[in-house]
């Protein structure tokens, strides 16, 4: 339980940064910063946990694991944090929880991988929270505590 409240501590964090940087610098490079940064944060760890002792020697599985490692984290990571600028962290934050139900909605779709009970059960409170978050945006409470809907012009921003 205290690997998952630091992890998400880092991640909030890491987000609110990201967001300070590119407004000082490209998303391309703060994206570079943040991935050598955070690699060379990760490798030590990960030697000491998982020591070389099953390296694949072939050239094939090195060159799927850099072209992997470049687009999913790199090119995502840029569409990301250009993204970032524009919206802000906050709203940012929310679509980021649909991660975890686009992921098994591909492998389910690609790879035919069993959905349990329990994941469609967490995907309906992941794509319901992201729903009532979104929405909860575009109502703003006044002084007495009715609800109005912004103007149009807001909405369009959004």
């Amino acid at each position: 339980m205290l690997y998952v409240f630091i992890a998400m501590f880092t991640f909030s964090v890491s987000v609110i940064i990201m967001r300070k940087l590119t407004e000082r610098m490209g998303a391309f490079t703060a994206t570079v910063y943040s991935t050598v940064i955070g690699s060379s944060l990760v490798i030590p760890v990960a030697l000491i946990k998982e020591p070389l002792h099953q390296v694949s020697p072939h050239l094939w599985a090195w060159v799927l694991l850099f072209a992997t490692g470049i687009v999913m984290q790199g090119v995502c990571s840029v569409i990301w944090n250009i993204q970032l600028t524009r919206v802000g962290a906050g709203k940012a934050s929310v679509f980021l929880n649909l991660q975890p139900f686009v992921a098994m909605l591909v492998g389910f779709l690609l790879l035919g991988t069993a959905v349990s009970i329990v994941q469609v059960v967490g995907a309906l409170l992941i794509v319901g929270g992201v729903v009532m978050a979104t929405l909860q945006r575009r109502v703003k409470i006044d002084g007495v505590g009715r609800t109005r809907a912004k103007p149009d012009s807001v909405n369009k921003l959004m």
